[in-house]
């Protein structure tokens, strides 16, 4: 008896396979054949295993004429059928779509977020969520429309997530503000950031004064970093940023130095004191000499202004915004033409000559 039914179920399997691959390998079916095919389909779905039907069921919803009653039936089986179904079948009913968007499990809400015709509202529902399945596959979605809503709510969660800051970087297509997202960025990304900052605090026409260093918080943190109290140094520069202490460990455990610099020229530390910040830092950037020479003509040759925009940025004390579409280009075609930052490993000779003009303008 169990030999027959161990049988029998490997035939459905068998048969369910064989009829959907036939009815899937053309179009333009008449009324009374897609009846018939419903009908022989629909009652292999109910004898065959779940296992067997998740094996026909993206065939199933990807095909054009296929039943209504067949993607019901997907729903009504739940599970990876269901999931399939909410990835793949045309004309899914909006309602349920917004309803397992906003509330529904997570692969449930991943899959939705990668189909190709989602609503304004689904989209504003799944940008809502917290889940980082959901919001990566929202984010990689290149034809979904994403409103400056849920932009701006993908950017925020952006800040705490490398994952969901490096898909949007590679958006080419979006009006993205990069800011934010300057920890996941690339070297050359973030030299493109910084000189697009530079440009907008010199193009503003407000006069960048000669900052005076803040001598008496430069004491503190350099005491701090003295003693080797790491989370002191980063609760007080929390402070001074008014920051959440999460996100100042980032910018001091930050490979390339570069936030932590930025950060540093924000607070007016004299780049001498910053220097000696960085060597006590437990970073091997603070003993490379040639990448300290690199992190000082960046803090140099950036007005604070711009590096306080950028420090804002990162520690979500600065709503992102809608930036000029294309500022890697641009920024790319003004490089010539105007005083660049040394940054990264480009903190050449002329690097540093383009610092001391931009520190005396």
């Amino acid at each position: 008896m169990l030999s027959r039914s161990c049988e029998g179920r490997k035939v459905d399997r068998a048969l369910l396979r064989t009829i959907v691959e036939q009815f899937v390998a053309r179009t333009g079916y008449r009324q009374s054949d897609l009846q018939e095919f419903g009908r022989l389909a629909g009652g292999l779905i109910d004898l065959a295993e779940a296992e067997a039907v998740v094996d026909v069921a993206e065939a199933l919803c990807r095909h054009p004429e296929t039943p209504r009653e067949l993607i019901a039936k997907l729903f009504d089986l739940g599970g990876t059928c269901a999931r399939i179904a909410l990835e793949h079948a045309p004309d899914a009913p909006l309602a349920e779509l917004t309803a397992y968007a906003e509330q529904g499990p997570t692969d449930f809400a991943a899959a939705i977020a990668r189909r190709p015709d989602l609503s304004r509202d689904v989209v504003s529902a799944l940008a809502a969520r917290s889940e980082s399945a959901v919001l990566h596959a929202l984010a990689a979605n290149r034809q979904a429309y994403l409103d400056p809503g849920a932009l701006r709510s993908l950017i925020q969660v952006a800040r705490d997530d490398q994952g969901l800051a490096r898909i949007l970087l590679d958006r080419e297509d979006l009006d993205v503000d990069p800011e934010p997202l300057f920890l996941a960025a690339t070297p050359a990304e973030r030299e493109k950031i910084i000189l697009s900052a530079c440009r907008s605090a010199l193009s503003s026409g407000a006069v960048e004064s000669a900052a005076r260093p803040d001598q008496r918080l430069g004491s503190e943190l350099e005491a701090l970093a003295l003693s080797g109290d790491e989370g002191a140094t980063i609760s007080r520069m929390a402070d001074a940023l008014d920051a959440r202490k999460s996100r100042i460990r980032r910018i001091f455990l930050d490979e390339g130095g570069e936030a932590l610099a930025l950060a540093l020229t924000a607070l007016g530390i004299h780049p001498d004191v910053a220097t000696r910040l960085f060597i006590c830092h437990r970073r091997a950037a603070g003993l490379d000499a040639k990448k300290m020479r690199a992190l000082r003509a960046l803090m140099t040759s950036t007005p604070a202004r711009a590096a306080a925009r950028i420090v804002a940025a990162i520690n979500g004390n600065r709503d992102p915004q809608r930036r000029v579409a294309g500022w890697r280009e641009e920024a790319s075609a003004s490089a010539g033409a105007r005083r660049r930052p040394a940054i990264g490993l480009k903190a050449s000779a002329e690097g540093r000559k383009s610092a001391r003009l931009d520190q005396s303008a």
